[in-house]
């Protein structure tokens, strides 16, 4: 089971931006495709950028924890994603890739390993908080079926405009962010009590994505708080498109939190 990851943090903003050169790296058999294992190899690369800027580091413990439930391609691209609310790689240029094969001991097949050298121009946000202004949030189950209701608790510490987004990583046709809360029957998102369960009137209901070869999926709730009334999107197209729109805002705190859906 994958862990839940709930990042927190950010009020006001400062960015500053840092050319860096990384190199990622991934080994790969005949399971997976070249393009594929390079796409993960720039990941990586792409990863290790995000690191040297904003000081957090992935640990490979980590990593194993959450490819445990569908492997460690999807994982590794959760990570990135993970990451990268905390900076923004604003260009990259391929400097160099190499393909090494190498043969399997005591076996005729071969694997291969992409190498990927990048340059990125990486922008951090850094945060001054107030330990004044936070909430918590709980999910009712961490894995889910189809039909399944997913419901949250939230712990406040004082009165917060809140919106809450449903991110789809996986999803390359259509939209990949979608505004869920407030909505039409929940529609006044100012709240005042120290505890809050949503959905009130409206139900969340999970469903497995429709063509999508996996026995299992990973989505996020991204959750705003904020002192004031934002006129958020009800939808984004890409995650890169919501993490533009917050990086503007002042005086806000955000949370995410992941769960996995079952076939």
């Amino acid at each position: 089971m994958k862990k839940i990851i709930i990042i927190y943090i950010l009020l006001t903003f400062a960015v500053s931006a840092e050319v860096v050169t990384t190199e990622g790296e991934y080994n790969y058999t005949g399971n997976i495709s070249e393009n594929e294992a390079c796409s993960l190899a720039k990941e990586r690369a792409k990863l290790k950028a995000l690191e040297k800027v904003i000081g957090q580091k992935i640990s490979s413990e980590e990593l194993e924890n959450c490819s445990e439930v569908d492997g460690k391609t999807s994982c590794e691209r959760n990570q990135f994603f993970l990451s990268s609310f905390n900076g923004e790689i604003t260009q990259l240029k391929e400097l160099d890739k190499e393909i090494i094969t190498q043969k399997i001991e005591n076996s005729n097949q071969n694997s291969y390993i992409c190498k990927i050298k990048i340059q990125t121009v990486v922008k951090k946000t850094t945060q001054t908080l107030d330990n004044s202004f936070d909430f918590n949030v709980k999910l009712n189950e961490k894995n889910f079926k189809q039909g399944d209701e997913l419901k949250l608790e939230l712990l406040l510490n004082k009165p917060i405009f809140l919106t809450i987004f449903q991110i789809l990583p996986y999803e390359t046709k259509d939209y990949q962010v979608h505004k869920i809360f407030p909505n039409k029957l929940d529609y006044k998102n100012f709240l005042t009590d120290k505890v809050i369960s949503l959905p009130k009137k409206a139900k969340y209901e999970i469903y497995f994505p429709d063509n999508l070869d996996k026995r299992s999926v990973d989505e996020y709730l991204f959750l705003i708080g904020s002192e004031k009334k934002i006129d958020w999107l009800d939808k984004y197209t890409k995650i890169e498109d919501l993490k533009k729109a917050y990086i503007n805002e002042k005086f806000i705190i955000y949370k995410y939190k992941e769960y996995t859906i079952y076939k």
